[in-house]
Protein backbone atom coordinates (compact mmCIF):
# COMPACT_ATOMS: atom_id res chain seq x y z
CA UNK A 1 0.00 0.00 0.00
CA UNK A 2 1.04 3.53 -0.86
CA UNK A 3 0.56 6.28 0.93
CA UNK A 4 0.99 10.18 -0.70
CA UNK A 5 1.21 12.85 1.86
CA UNK A 6 1.36 16.34 0.16
CA UNK A 7 -0.02 19.66 1.20
CA UNK A 8 -2.32 22.27 -0.91
CA UNK A 9 -0.96 25.61 -0.89
CA UNK A 10 -3.67 27.40 -1.70
CA UNK A 11 -2.77 30.95 -2.94
CA UNK A 12 -1.05 29.31 -5.35
CA UNK A 13 -4.41 26.82 -6.03
CA UNK A 14 -6.62 29.73 -6.87
CA UNK A 15 -4.01 31.70 -8.92
CA UNK A 16 -3.72 28.80 -11.34
CA UNK A 17 -7.52 28.72 -11.55
CA UNK A 18 -7.68 32.13 -12.19
CA UNK A 19 -4.98 32.25 -15.03
CA UNK A 20 -6.69 29.30 -16.52
CA UNK A 21 -10.36 30.79 -16.31
CA UNK A 22 -8.70 34.15 -17.42
CA UNK A 23 -7.00 31.91 -20.78
CA UNK A 24 -10.63 30.07 -21.23
CA UNK A 25 -12.29 33.64 -21.71
CA UNK A 26 -9.61 34.86 -23.90
CA UNK A 27 -9.78 31.75 -26.12
CA UNK A 28 -13.58 31.99 -26.01
CA UNK A 29 -13.50 35.86 -27.04
CA UNK A 30 -10.71 35.18 -30.20
CA UNK A 31 -12.68 32.15 -31.92
CA UNK A 32 -16.06 35.14 -31.40
CA UNK A 33 -13.42 37.34 -33.51
CA UNK A 34 -12.44 35.11 -35.89
CA UNK A 35 -15.82 34.35 -36.72
CA UNK A 36 -17.08 37.98 -36.89
CA UNK A 37 -17.55 37.35 -40.82
CA UNK A 38 -20.47 34.06 -40.04
CA UNK A 39 -22.88 36.78 -37.76
CA UNK A 40 -22.56 38.92 -41.10
CA UNK A 41 -24.14 36.57 -43.35
CA UNK A 42 -27.39 36.20 -40.88
CA UNK A 43 -27.76 39.92 -40.46
CA UNK A 44 -31.26 41.36 -41.51
CA UNK A 45 -31.15 44.46 -44.58
CA UNK A 46 -31.68 46.95 -41.45
CA UNK A 47 -28.46 45.67 -39.40
CA UNK A 48 -25.74 46.60 -41.45
CA UNK A 49 -23.48 49.38 -40.58
CA UNK A 50 -23.24 50.20 -44.66
CA UNK A 51 -25.36 49.27 -47.60
CA UNK A 52 -24.24 50.76 -50.36
CA UNK A 53 -26.71 51.80 -53.63
CA UNK A 54 -26.69 52.94 -56.63
CA UNK A 55 -27.19 56.77 -54.80
CA UNK A 56 -24.64 56.74 -51.71
CA UNK A 57 -22.10 53.96 -53.35
CA UNK A 58 -19.42 56.80 -54.01
CA UNK A 59 -19.87 58.72 -51.06
CA UNK A 60 -19.87 55.76 -48.49
CA UNK A 61 -16.44 54.63 -50.32
CA UNK A 62 -15.07 57.88 -50.01
CA UNK A 63 -16.14 58.24 -46.31
CA UNK A 64 -14.95 54.76 -45.50
CA UNK A 65 -11.55 55.40 -47.28
CA UNK A 66 -11.23 58.84 -45.36
CA UNK A 67 -11.68 57.05 -42.33
CA UNK A 68 -10.59 53.89 -42.07
CA UNK A 69 -9.49 53.64 -38.56
CA UNK A 70 -13.17 54.64 -36.99
CA UNK A 71 -15.18 51.43 -39.90
CA UNK A 72 -12.95 48.75 -38.89
CA UNK A 73 -15.19 46.16 -37.58
CA UNK A 74 -18.58 47.62 -39.00
CA UNK A 75 -20.48 45.62 -41.50
CA UNK A 76 -21.13 46.27 -45.10
CA UNK A 77 -23.25 44.93 -48.11
CA UNK A 78 -22.14 45.70 -51.61
CA UNK A 79 -23.02 44.81 -54.95
CA UNK A 80 -20.81 45.11 -58.42
CA UNK A 81 -18.50 43.04 -60.54
CA UNK A 82 -15.51 40.87 -59.82
CA UNK A 83 -11.90 42.60 -60.73
CA UNK A 84 -8.46 41.45 -60.59
CA UNK A 85 -5.63 42.97 -60.71
CA UNK A 86 -2.26 40.76 -61.35
CA UNK A 87 -0.38 41.99 -58.48
CA UNK A 88 -3.43 40.95 -56.31
CA UNK A 89 -2.56 38.59 -53.12
CA UNK A 90 -4.43 34.73 -54.60
CA UNK A 91 -7.12 35.73 -51.64
CA UNK A 92 -8.09 39.40 -52.80
CA UNK A 93 -10.41 40.89 -55.54
CA UNK A 94 -12.29 44.09 -55.77
CA UNK A 95 -16.06 44.52 -55.71
CA UNK A 96 -16.60 47.61 -58.21
CA UNK A 97 -19.00 49.63 -59.87
CA UNK A 98 -18.23 51.74 -63.11
CA UNK A 99 -17.94 55.30 -63.03
CA UNK A 100 -16.48 58.48 -64.40
CA UNK A 101 -13.94 60.38 -62.86
CA UNK A 102 -12.24 63.33 -64.85
CA UNK A 103 -14.03 62.16 -68.20
CA UNK A 104 -12.75 58.93 -67.38
CA UNK A 105 -14.11 55.74 -67.05
CA UNK A 106 -12.82 53.88 -63.90
CA UNK A 107 -13.52 51.37 -61.49
CA UNK A 108 -14.33 52.35 -57.94
CA UNK A 109 -14.89 49.42 -55.62
CA UNK A 110 -13.46 47.69 -52.34
CA UNK A 111 -10.77 45.67 -52.49
CA UNK A 112 -12.03 42.34 -50.47
CA UNK A 113 -10.84 39.43 -49.17
CA UNK A 114 -12.04 35.82 -49.43
CA UNK A 115 -10.46 32.24 -49.20
CA UNK A 116 -12.21 31.38 -52.60
CA UNK A 117 -11.28 34.95 -54.69
CA UNK A 118 -9.50 32.87 -56.96
CA UNK A 119 -12.21 30.89 -58.04
CA UNK A 120 -14.66 33.53 -58.34
CA UNK A 121 -14.76 34.68 -62.35
CA UNK A 122 -13.35 38.03 -63.79
CA UNK A 123 -16.35 40.85 -64.65
CA UNK A 124 -19.20 38.19 -62.34
CA UNK A 125 -21.45 40.46 -60.71
CA UNK A 126 -21.86 39.89 -56.67
CA UNK A 127 -23.55 40.85 -53.35
CA UNK A 128 -21.26 40.73 -50.88
CA UNK A 129 -21.53 40.84 -47.08
CA UNK A 130 -18.88 41.51 -44.77
CA UNK A 131 -16.50 42.84 -41.81
CA UNK A 132 -14.24 46.15 -42.62
CA UNK A 133 -10.86 45.68 -41.90
CA UNK A 134 -7.27 47.32 -42.28
CA UNK A 135 -5.42 46.04 -45.40
CA UNK A 136 -2.20 47.15 -47.55
CA UNK A 137 -2.54 46.97 -51.38
CA UNK A 138 0.49 50.37 -52.01
CA UNK A 139 -1.32 51.65 -49.49
CA UNK A 140 -2.97 51.67 -46.19
CA UNK A 141 -6.67 50.71 -46.92
CA UNK A 142 -9.90 49.20 -45.77
CA UNK A 143 -10.54 46.20 -47.22
CA UNK A 144 -13.67 43.75 -46.83
CA UNK A 145 -13.44 40.51 -44.94
CA UNK A 146 -16.14 38.66 -47.09
CA UNK A 147 -18.64 36.28 -44.71
CA UNK A 148 -20.98 36.00 -47.58
CA UNK A 149 -20.73 35.79 -51.80
CA UNK A 150 -23.87 35.65 -53.45
CA UNK A 151 -23.67 35.58 -57.82
CA UNK A 152 -26.97 38.17 -58.98
CA UNK A 153 -27.63 39.97 -62.01
CA UNK A 154 -25.85 42.68 -63.31
CA UNK A 155 -28.13 45.76 -63.31
CA UNK A 156 -29.60 47.69 -66.04
CA UNK A 157 -27.04 50.33 -65.07
CA UNK A 158 -23.37 49.19 -64.07
CA UNK A 159 -22.46 52.92 -63.52
CA UNK A 160 -22.25 54.95 -60.47
CA UNK A 161 -22.35 58.56 -60.16
CA UNK A 162 -19.23 59.78 -59.29
CA UNK A 163 -20.70 63.73 -58.13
Amino acid sequence: MFVINFKLNFKKVIFICIILILAIITIIEFSRTANATDNVTSKSASNYDYILTDENYIDALKTIHDNIDQNIGKTIKISGFIFKMPDFKENYFVCGRNTVINNENTVAGFLCEHKTASKLIENEWVEITGVIIKGEYNTTMPVIKVGNIKKIVAPANTYVNSN
